[in-house]
């Protein structure tokens, strides 16, 4: 049962490296405009899955908590609250990327994305202390 209680860690952190690598493509694209067309669309075809499976590594963290880890309380610690911080500002950036045409929705969708990269920095430094 232990070795389980690693599974949402590990995983967490694949995830949160392709979520900077995904990052990193968008910010790359706006600071590089000879590149610019190919990083955004790299960008646009790994962010749903990142999304995706950022939330269903918040899940499996919840449900890690509730089976396998009794010294925790369910939805208490600063690690939950900063991972649905998370989710929340990844689903804001998915909400705008939908619409880039708008000039509100496009100057917002950065934001989100470094809101994101700023929430999974913390997340990890959370989530180290309440580590099996």
């Amino acid at each position: 049962m232990l070795v389980l209680a690693y599974v949402h860690p590990i995983a967490a952190g694949v995830v949160l490296v392709w979520l900077g690598y995904t990052g990193s493509l968008g910010v790359r694209a706006r600071n590089d405009r000879r590149h610019a067309r190919e990083l955004l669309r790299r960008h646009a075809a790994t962010a749903p899955m990142m999304y995706w499976l950022m939330v269903v590594i918040w899940a499996g963290g919840l449900v890690s908590t509730w089976q396998l880890r009794n010294d925790l309380r369910l939805a208490a610690s600063p690690h939950f609250r900063i991972g649905l911080a998370l989710v929340a500002a990844l689903t804001g950036s998915a909400i705008t990327a939908r619409n880039m045409r708008r000039p509100q929705w496009r100057a917002v969708h950065p934001w989100f994305g470094a809101a994101a990269m700023l929430l999974a920095a913390a997340q990890v430094f959370f989530g180290l202390q309440i580590t099996p």
